[in-house]
């Protein structure tokens, strides 16, 4: 039983991660239209844009319109969506999704009017979304591996750190050799220098004797 539970939760987790697609009726810069929005959780704006301008680049160039806070596209050919028919797409990104709107000229595509395209033109979202998704993984990949390296070499300064320790208690241990020789020299010279102190005091009580 636990185990099935933590299978129904997986899959959850899941379904909750990948990319939604929903058909919403919003107001953009032509007033308010049907349009498609696909969820991709975590995504920030920037980055979203930036994987739709490279996700579209073959089927039109990406303008932006500053008033409206959108970006378009004009006479984007997708045959996935609508064959050789041309059509403008007008997009909106906000947090962690973004919304479509595909123009036919004949009025703004919906599964109401036409659902085989619409259909098709939820998979083409899904799909971008799932690129967002990879993206997302790229960089947290290339994340992690950043701080691999930070760590590996972080590593390998502590194992030069190590070395030098180690030669600094060798040359410590050579000092302190050198350093108790000397005190045992210092010690023998300090009592040849106390008797020759005695022998230089006798010298010179006779000299004042004399005198």
């Amino acid at each position: 039983m636990k185990s099935l539970l933590l299978t129904f939760a997986a899959l959850l987790w899941l379904g909750a991660s990948i990319a939604q697609v929903s058909e919403i009726s919003r107001q953009m810069s032509l007033g308010v239209h049907n349009g498609f929005r696909v969820a991709i959780p975590g995504a920030s704006p920037k980055m979203i844009s930036q994987v739709w301008k490279k996700y579209t680049r073959d089927y039109g160039k990406l303008k932006k319109n500053k008033k409206a806070d959108e970006e378009y596209i004009e006479a984007a050919v997708i045959k996935s969506i609508y064959g050789a028919n041309p059509m403008d797409i007008y997009t909106s990104v906000e947090e962690g999704y973004l919304t479509a709107f595909f123009d036919l000229k004949t009025g703004f595509l919906s599964s109401s009017s036409q659902p085989g395209e619409a259909a098709a033109a939820k998979n083409f979202m899904q799909e971008f979304g799932f690129e967002v998704q990879r993206e997302q993984t790229r960089q947290e990949l290339n994340d992690q591996e950043d701080a691999l390296k930070k760590a590996e070499k972080y590593l390998d300064k502590l194992k030069k750190d190590h070395q030098t320790y180690h030669r600094d208690i060798e040359d410590a241990k050579e000092r302190i050799k050198k350093a108790e020789a000397n005190i045992a020299t210092n010690e023998k010279d300090q009592d040849q220098t106390r008797k020759d102190i005695d022998t230089q005091k006798k010298k010179v009580e006779e000299v004042r004797i004399k005198l």
